[in-house]
């Protein structure tokens, strides 16, 4: 599953709307990084795309809710979700504003590669020197 996470309420509606547009299945829960919104890695390229464009559009709009003085109420907290190869998922905490830069230079895909490859590599440590693999 791909999880998506959300710090205020009307950005999340937004979300589960679009996903309910293109009659997306997706679980939500509330936990104490966020809300979450969990949907099937299955879909289809074009749809995955488009939904990781819209996320990623609110995003900014979550920043941009985070600077104003007026949300102190709301949560300033972001994390990664790592799928282990026991099939445990766990949150991993990073700060909202690295988390920012970072999507703002590299796909939310992307940045999914990167946090695979490293959870594969520490769950499965090749100790050859890097020139030999």
């Amino acid at each position: 599953m791909l999880e998506y996470i959300f710090f205020h309420k009307p950005l999340l509606d937004r979300f589960l709307k679009q996903l309910e547009q293109h009659n997306v299945p997706c679980e939500t829960r509330d936990d104490a990084m966020g809300l979450v919104v969990a949907v099937a890695e299955d879909l289809d390229d074009a749809l995955f795309e488009q939904i990781d464009e819209f996320y990623e559009a609110l995003l900014q709009d979550t920043q941009e809710l985070l600077d104003s003085d007026n949300n102190t109420s709301e949560k300033h907290a972001a994390a990664i979700c790592l799928n282990l190869k026991n099939g445990d998922t766990v949150d991993a905490p990073i700060n909202p504003a690295l988390l920012k830069r970072l999507l703002s230079v590299i796909s939310y895909e992307e940045l999914n590669e990167l946090v695979e490859a490293i959870v594969d590599g520490v769950e499965n440590p090749d100790r050859r020197p890097f020139c030999q693999r």
